[in-house]
């Protein structure tokens, strides 16, 4: 089988979806199948490091703090491959810019489309400047429109198949899991990091991953944070991330007057990431809207618990009392705080659920998610590649 992917972000660029494209190409590449990904070029990236499979459009920044540089839609090398390449299945993931393209070569060539949705578009809705409700509508509209070009969707979790469906997408829409490597986080250990930071044993370290941008709901969080650690002087905080928020993170810290208990580490490769994961002992977000979020499944891996609020994503994903908390969104940041306080002052309890996040975790381990990637490219295969107008 050949598989073209088509993303507006991929490897060096850090995020969820660069990391879930490295994924599947690297569990297609493991079981024979020809690969090749299209995607930008990050700025002065040079393009001599990528593998032979992997062609850039050129891009330029995106003039706010996004981690989507902006691809240019004429690259030479990428024309000049796209005219010899022969492809079995074209698989987008997003509904503009390099997505669109990719949708409009498989019409043009008559050949059956894979989709995945990542996200709930109308986050960023805020981010243009144009009246927020009619950018919204327009994402609907426009999400909804792409998908019914594709001959299957596939997104991370029940929740997004549901917002899809209720939002018009007709074709088949299938979960397909966002992968990990399960065992690098299952064998990581955190006792070098928890040396690093000066932590004894007795120290709950609570934790986020991810980056820090206005959808994590960073307010909330760093309230709700702030609290466990005035009533709990046995706990300290770890951020593992960067973005535009960052300095907001920066002055918390400042104001919250404790900063032998909190720690802002900054990005780091992923390949860094597994024993930051095994050492913290709660992971926390505040975030409303998620697909299945890779630091959530990284953490369950580790055999940590998740807190967080009741919303899309988190509740796909943390069974409560079982591998993790959820709170009610109208409980805001106290009833984040309660939860983490539960779990600080109950180690038995957070032993227990660790126990039953490392088994849930099992699902997306990236040989599992492969499998069931494979299928729904024969699906895809099998519904015909004439695309509905």
């Amino acid at each position: 089988m050949r598989v073209a992917i088509f993303t507006n972000t991929y490897h060096p660029t850090v995020n969820g979806v660069a990391h879930c494209v490295a994924a599947y190409r690297e569990g297609l590449l493991a079981r024979g199948v020809d690969v090749t990904v299209f995607a930008p070029a990050p700025t002065k990236y040079d393009r001599r490091r990528d593998p032979e499979n992997v062609l850039r459009f050129p891009a330029v920044p995106v003039p706010m703090d996004v981690d989507y540089p902006i691809a240019m839609p004429y690259s030479r090398s990428v024309r000049k491959a796209l005219q010899r390449m022969q492809f079995d299945v074209i698989h987008t993931q997003h509904p503009v810019w390099v997505g669109a393209w990719g949708a409009w070569y498989a019409r043009w060539n008559e050949l059956p489309l894979v989709s995945t949705v990542h996200t709930e578009y109308e986050l960023f809705a805020p981010l243009v400047p144009l009246p927020t409700p009619l950018v919204e509508m327009y994402l609907r509209v426009r999400v909804a429109s792409y998908c019914n070009k594709c001959q299957v969707v596939t997104t991370a979790v029940e929740s997004t198949r549901r917002r899809l469906q209720e939002q018009g997408v007709a074709v088949p829409i299938e979960i397909l899991p966002n992968p990990i490597r399960v065992a690098e986080f299952a064998r990581a250990d955190g006792a070098s990091v928890r040396r690093r930071l000066g932590l004894d044993d007795e120290v709950v370290l609570i934790g986020f991953v991810g980056r820090l941008s206005p959808e994590k709901n960073l307010d909330v969080l760093l309230t709700a944070v702030g609290t466990v650690l005035h009533q709990a002087p046995q706990a300290a905080f770890v951020v593992v991330g960067d973005g535009p928020e960052m300095e907001v993170a920066r002055n918390w810290a400042a104001r919250l007057g404790a900063s032998d208990r909190v720690f802002l580490v900054g990005a780091l490769p992923h390949p860094d990431i597994p024993p930051y994961q095994a050492a913290i002992d709660i992971m926390v977000t505040a975030s409303l809207s998620e697909t299945q979020p890779l630091a959530h499944t990284e953490a369950m891996a580790a055999g940590t618990p998740v807190v967080a609020l009741r919303a899309p994503g988190a509740e796909d994903m943390i069974d409560p009392g079982a591998n993790g908390l959820l709170s009610e969104v109208p409980d805001g940041a106290g009833g984040l705080a309660e939860n983490m306080l539960e779990l600080v002052n109950n180690g038995d309890r957070r032993t227990q659920m660790g126990t039953q996040a490392r088994r849930w975790a099992q699902r997306f381990d990236l040989e599992s998610v492969t499998d069931r990637l494979l299928e729904i490219y024969e699906q895809a295969i099998d519904l015909g590649a004439e695309l509905p107008l």
